[in-house]
This record gives structure tokens, sequence and C-alpha cells, in this order.
């Protein structure tokens, strides 16, 4: 949460542009953020909920106890 705070800062100072690479969906979220991913066919844009880790995440926040039953019987 304090990363998310740091970059508003930075944005609307007007003179900052953040490259990242996140497995958080929370900083995905940050609003207008550009998102691509990485594939076989190369970068291509994707929207918060079509990535991995939004699905994961929403699986997990669903049924915790599940999931990690789920991922140990893996």
């Amino acid at each position: 949460m304090e990363f998310l705070k740091l970059m508003q800062r930075m944005d609307e100072s007007g003179y900052c542009q953040v490259i990242m690479a996140t497995h958080s969906p929370m900083l995905m979220a940050y609003p207008n953020a550009t998102l691509l991913r990485l594939s076989k066919y190369g970068l291509e844009p994707v929207t918060v909920r079509e990535t991995d880790h939004f699905k994961v995440t929403r699986e997990f926040c669903e049924d915790p106890i599940g999931f990690v039953e789920a991922a140990l019987a893996e």
C-alpha cells in the first residue's frame, strides 16, 4: 500500500515513469497502468482480471483452506 502511495506521489509530479515486473494484483490495479504480459508471441496488453496472478488470488480469497489443500495435494 505504501508503494502505491509513493507511485501516486511520483505520478502527480508529472516527471516519472515506473516500469516493474510484479505478481501483485494490487500493484497491477494502479489507475491507468498499462499492463503487458510476456507470451510466446511477445508482449500483449492485458487487464488485471485477465492475469493469472489475479485469478489465483481470487481463488485463494474465495476458499483459503480449499485452495491450500488442493495445492498440497498436487
